[in-house]
């Protein structure tokens, strides 16, 4: 699952090299991989954090009321220190950067296929580095969502773009940055910036 096509193309080219994979379905609608998990097991998903109308947090947790056995390997641009501890945090079996060499694509299937996790090592000692130790309250006092919503208004989007975008009503999108503001102890829109910059969500 991810938003750029040519992303989806390039992942089923590689994993073709493994002529036992079968890729049964490449989408960036979550409502259509919902529809398929209810109907077919699936062994693994591959997905991006950032998706239309919700992320891959929230996602993974819905998927696994689905298909409790299914396991999912997170393909991101974002930044690894923050992003790659949620998703061992949330339950992830693994965790690529867009930004690797893409054989880490193929290895991270293939290890998860056998039932091991892939967070590679550099990833994990960047995790337990000081930075990410300042970083870990970060990742504790903010909920998947209120990550997301910060993201976007951090981009510039109002509360009615990030709501069109999350297929959330005004006023929840209000109530999330609101507790936003509040648990980081912030006050403007040029705060949240640099804070969001400090930490590396955009």
């Amino acid at each position: 699952m991810d938003t750029h096509p040519i992303i989806r193309m390039s992942i089923e080219v590689l994993l073709q090299k493994n002529s036992e994979l079968q890729i049964v379905l490449k989408t960036d609608d979550y409502r259509i991989t919902i529809d398929y998990l209810r109907t077919r097991p699936v062994d693994l998903i591959i997905m991006d954090i950032d998706l239309p109308g919700t992320d891959g947090f929230t996602f993974l947790k819905r998927i696994k009321q689905i298909q409790s056995t299914v396991k999912v390997l997170f393909l991101s641009s974002k930044s690894e220190c923050f992003y790659a501890g949620r998703a061992i945090q949330a339950g992830a079996n693994g965790f690529v950067s867009k930004c690797n060499d893409q054989n880490d694509i193929f290895h991270a299937v293939q290890m998860i296929l056998s039932g091991y996790t892939f967070f590679p090592s550099e990833t994990l000692n960047y995790i337990k580095s000081n930075k990410c130790s300042t970083n870990s309250s970060t990742v504790t006092v903010l909920s998947n969502r209120e990550v997301t919503i910060l993201r976007y208004l951090v981009s510039g989007l109002s509360n009615k773009e990030i709501a069109d975008k999350l297929l959330l009503s005004n006023k929840t999108v209000s109530a999330h940055k609101s507790n936003i503001y509040g648990k980081l102890g912030l006050h403007s829109i040029v705060e949240l910036i640099d804070y969001a910059k400090l930490y590396e969500l955009i």
